[in-house]
């Protein structure tokens, strides 16, 4: 299966899994450039683990990936597919691997993309895992791919609908993408100076919310703005959504809408509800998102080229590191209670 390559790699392929994200085309046109100079041979796999099972596979050349940077998406396609859960599709994963002298599968991807890369190194593929997921949720990194992308459009649309939400002197809800961290959620309510930040971590306090909309509207502040990750629990509140995907998450969206019920009952104020959705995850890559696209793929190179199999590159400080595949998906990174805490006392001046 590859697991023993005597010198340099000859054929490197390359996937995108789970949810796209802006910036994967910087990261595969990056990688395929520094490649081709050392002469090896690159594959896209087209739409995730599912094109490995159908042994869906495009020659990946400089012409492809040329002027492929600043653009959303990802050229080979993705889908979320487990093979984990569909009969005998490992077995083809590694009779196609093999039959296409595949020597190293890079698989870049969120929690669920990185999870099948750590069992398909465990069936003695050679795996480099690149973190690649809007909310920024994996352990040892400091970012991963797309997540600073989703900020500039959630920011961006945020202000759009503002004005009209003065002007009509409501409080608004807008919910933001994040199953269990609420990263997006307290970084786009910082940049926009939101009222409130509320997340996965820490559940909702209905009445304590209730309590600063009425306080902010006796002292004459008679708008708001509170940002919602769509994973938030609310206290004393009862999941609604029971339909999963194929990694038996739950499939999220439209929290908020519940939520203003629940305000408006209590003290008769009901507040515009907003739910982005994917907008967040389309659209031109920030320029920063661009930049660290690039430094992952250096660090995948690095490892090609020095037969470092099983790891998946992060980055610290603006620079390449490496860490085992297992231990990144061991945990989910959180939000911590000191900048959960900080975030929303900004917003509670009144």
């Amino acid at each position: 299966m590859g697991a023993n390559i005597k010198g340099i790699a000859k054929k490197v392929a390359v996937l995108t899994g789970g949810g796209d994200s802006s910036a994967i085309n910087d990261f595969i046109r990056t990688l395929v450039i520094l490649l081709k100079k050392k002469d090896i041979e690159v594959v896209g796999i087209k739409n995730s683990y599912r094109g490995l099972i159908e042994d869906s596979l495009t020659d990946l050349s400089i012409k492809m990936v040329d002027g492929i940077c600043g653009t959303g998406g990802t050229i080979i396609g993705t889908s979320r597919t487990n093979p984990y859960k569909i009969e005998r599709a490992v077995e083809r994963i590694l009779k196609n691997i093999e039959g296409n002298k595949i020597d190293v599968l890079v698989c870049a991807g969120g929690n669920d993309t990185l999870t099948v890369a750590s069992k398909l190194a465990k069936e003695g593929i050679n795996v480099i895992g690149v973190p690649q997921t809007i909310d920024n949720d994996i352990c040892g990194t400091d970012y991963s791919i797309g997540f600073h992308s989703a900020i500039k459009n959630i920011v961006s649309a945020t202000n759009m609908i503002l004005s009209s939400n003065v002007s009509h002197e409501k409080e608004m809800l807008v919910e933001v993408m994040g199953r269990d961290s609420g990263f997006l959620t307290i970084r786009s309510a910082i940049t926009l100076g939101a009222d409130g930040a509320l997340i996965p971590e820490f559940p909702v306090d209905v009445d304590k919310m209730c309590s600063l909309i009425e306080r902010r509207r006796k002292k004459g502040k008679k708008y708001g703005l509170f940002m919602v990750s769509e994973g938030v629990k609310i206290k004393g509140g009862q999941l609604l959504q029971k339909e999963l995907d194929v990694f038996g998450n739950v499939k999220l969206g439209g929290i908020v809408y519940p939520l203003a019920e629940m305000i408006d009952k209590k003290i008769g104020i009901k507040p515009r509800v907003n739910v982005l959705g994917y907008i967040q995850r389309g659209g031109v890559p920030s320029a920063y998102d661009c930049y660290l696209s690039t430094i992952f793929a250096t660090g995948a190179v690095d490892n090609i080229l020095n037969n470092k199999f099983g790891v998946m590159v992060g980055i610290e400080s603006e620079k390449p590191k490496n860490v085992p595949i297992s231990d990144a998906i061991d945990e989910l990174k959180l939000v911590d209670r000191n900048t959960y805490e900080f975030v929303n006392s900004l917003g509670d001046l009144w």
